[in-house]
């Protein structure tokens, strides 16, 4: 398994994000783009309705799960993967189940985070 570090997420195409979460209908853009290296992309809802923290950008030989890092307000590779040797459902299933664990992750941050902001001075 590659890690966030791996060189086929060009760095271009995330500081290309804007610095918030995005709709489904760019990341469909994203997915159907004429790059010859990007084979699609998918989204996963976020935590507000109509917006998506985290897509799974698949390319040639490596799937990336780009996540919105709302502390630093920038898209970043949470997990890259290769996918030479998977099928399609394969890749997809992989790809959910890192979405699904940055998603509880970054919930239980969120909470601490709302909770210290509570109990504040």
């Amino acid at each position: 398994m590659a890690d966030d570090s791996d060189s086929e997420t060009p760095p271009s195409f995330l500081s290309s994000l804007p610095d918030q979460p995005i709709t489904d209908d760019i990341v469909k853009q994203i997915g159907e783009s004429d790059h010859p290296k990007i084979h699609g992309a998918m989204g996963f809802p976020g935590s507000t309705p109509g917006t998506i923290e985290v897509f799974l950008l698949n390319m040639e030989e490596a799937t990336h799960v780009l996540v919105f890092d709302s502390s630093e307000e920038r898209w970043r590779a949470n997990e890259s993967f290769d996918n030479t040797d998977m099928d399609h459902q394969e890749m997809i299933d992989h790809a959910t189940e890192i979405a699904n664990d940055w998603f509880a992750e970054s919930l239980a941050d969120r909470i601490a985070t709302a909770e210290d902001a509570d109990s504040g001075p």
